[in-house]
């Protein structure tokens, strides 16, 4: 599923979108996708965090709230294994963050991807 979201999100305006783990880190803007358990099982979270040079405060916050949501909420697809999943908010985000290794800085948005388990 996280292919399907990475690939999702680079038809947005920021093309350099990564899932979390890689090897090299693009040049800002750039967007990482991190996939985690859900505390409380409903199925997978997807964190994604956007991340732009310092001082684009604004364009930050504006491609966050405005752009990440247009590309991703309720967003249905299959996943590898031919499963039906919708890409459903969390209504979750973070403040800014500046202490990024980089120096850029960012912020995040939850999304959760119902999964039900036998």
């Amino acid at each position: 599923m996280i292919t399907k979201i990475v690939a999702r999100l680079k038809t947005g305006t920021i093309k350099n979108v990564v899932p979390f783990g890689g090897a090299n880190t693009p040049a800002p803007p750039y967007i990482v996708v991190r996939p985690e358990r859900d505390g409380l099982g409903r199925g997978r979270i997807y964190r994604i965090f956007v991340h732009m040079q310092p001082g684009q405060q604004t364009f930050l916050e504006d491609y966050l709230f405005n752009n990440i949501p247009t590309l991703l909420f309720n967003y249905s697809t299959t996943d590898r294994h031919g499963n039906h999943n919708k890409v459903l908010p969390e209504y979750e985000y973070t403040d800014i963050i500046t202490n990024n290794d980089d120096g850029t800085i960012s912020m995040e948005m939850r999304f959760l991807v119902p999964q039900v388990f036998f």
